[in-house]
């Protein structure tokens, strides 16, 4: 399953580019989010206060932002961009935050951004992805996905590999 997440940034007058997250939500991932989930509820019946848990991670596809000119480079990609931006338009991208796109899916490299300092945050019933765009002092934030979302990765899986 392949979603697109809206993101936000810790600097309200610049996002270093990351206006969205790509990421390839597959079992593996799911699985793995979901046992940190579990950890994380483990965790709390010690100490009632912890609130999440974050893990150095590289799950994220890429942070981009459709709306960034295309480089000469990208001209042969130049429709996969335009068709980009419109279907995250078509998708209500705004209002939803969290959509599922079609594999064939695909960013321009000129509108992807730089980012380091990968995390995988866990809460009690969702993950979320927080990054620092390079040579930047702030970090972006996906929304949350929700646990629903992680189960049904898991399920879309079986069912794929039963048929």
């Amino acid at each position: 399953m392949r979603i697109v997440l809206k993101v936000s940034s810790s600097n309200e007058h610049y996002g270093g580019g990351c206006g969205f997250a790509l990421v390839d939500l597959t079992p593996e991932l799911a699985a793995l989010a979901l046992q940190r989930i579990a950890a994380l509820r483990e965790q709390k019946t010690v100490d009632p206060n912890i609130d999440e848990t974050s893990y150095w991670a590289y799950f994220v596809a890429c942070y981009f932002s459709p709306y960034a000119s295309l480089a000469i480079d990208d001209q042969e990609v130049e429709g996969t961009c335009i068709a980009s931006g419109n279907m995250l338009d078509n998708l209500q991208m705004e209002e939803k935050e969290v959509v599922t796109v079609p594999e064939c899916f695909q960013v321009p490299s000129s509108q992807i951004a730089a980012v380091e300092c990968e995390k995988m945050l866990v809460h009690e019933a969702s993950i979320a992805f927080l990054a620092i765009p390079k040579h930047a002092s702030f970090y972006v934030r996906t929304v949350e996905v929700p646990i629903t979302m992680l189960e049904a990765a898991l399920v879309l899986s079986h069912s794929t590999t039963q048929a």
